[in-house]
């Protein structure tokens, strides 16, 4: 894959109805990661595989707020950068996405947010423990990719690298992604994700190092 952004002015974005629903339900998460204060500003980025071309994605771009999500926002891309349509840069985090997206020929979603309770837990070497049935059966399991610049390429294979084990990876001082098949169930990771990381994170304010969910329990769970 290439390392150098591919970019040129892409054609106008004409959706068909398979991308306009993961359009509309990325607009729809975009906001509520805000709501729920789980990024600031410009940061965090969404995306998902084209429905009708895999080896193409969509992607927020650069500078985007996600509580300010239209289809405008949105770049398609092929997997080495090139911009395919849209009007703008895509976000400086597509080499991730793209990564992610050949490490996982399943994933159809990726979402990256900066949780703070994730982030946090992870930055001070605080393993986040799962506590309840939710947690073990969405979160089920995480990665932690270590520090790498922003937007580098040495990023974004070190999370691909992390999703080959799990569908969550946090970026060590960064934020958190998640990769699912859907806009739902994908989101729904990064949710729990994050709940087990408050929870873990009270837990410890409580002095309690070890609590968590009973072990000889998962694989009923699972299965």
């Amino acid at each position: 894959m290439s390392s150098v952004l591919l970019y040129k002015k892409g054609d106008i974005l004409i959706f068909s109805e398979k991308q306009r629903v993961l359009i509309d339900e990325l607009i729809q998460v975009g906001a509520d990661i805000v709501a729920r204060k789980m990024t600031k500003a410009s940061a965090g980025n969404l995306s998902f595989r084209d429905p009708e071309d895999s080896s193409m994605l969509f992607i927020t771009a650069s500078g985007s707020w996600l509580d300010e999500l239209d289809q405008s926002s949105f770049i398609k891309i092929a997997l080495d950068g090139l911009i395919i349509a849209g009007t703008s840069k895509p976000s400086t985090e597509w080499r991730m996405h793209a990564e992610s997206y050949q490490a996982r020929v399943d994933a159809q979603v990726l979402i990256h947010a900066h949780p703070k309770n994730s982030v946090l837990l992870d930055a001070l070497s605080k393993p986040i423990r799962f506590f309840t049935l939710d947690h073990i059966s969405y979160a089920r399991s995480y990665g932690s990719a270590v520090f790498e610049p922003n937007g580098s390429s040495e990023l974004a294979k070190a999370v691909a690298k992390e999703f080959e084990s799990h569908d969550l990876v946090i970026m060590s001082f960064h934020g958190l992604a998640a990769v699912g098949e859907t806009v739902t169930s994908t989101y729904r990771k990064m949710l729990n994700m994050e709940d087990a990381a408050e929870m873990t994170y009270r837990a410890l304010l409580l002095g309690d190092e070890t609590s968590a969910f009973p072990q000889n329990q998962t694989l009923s769970v699972h299965n």
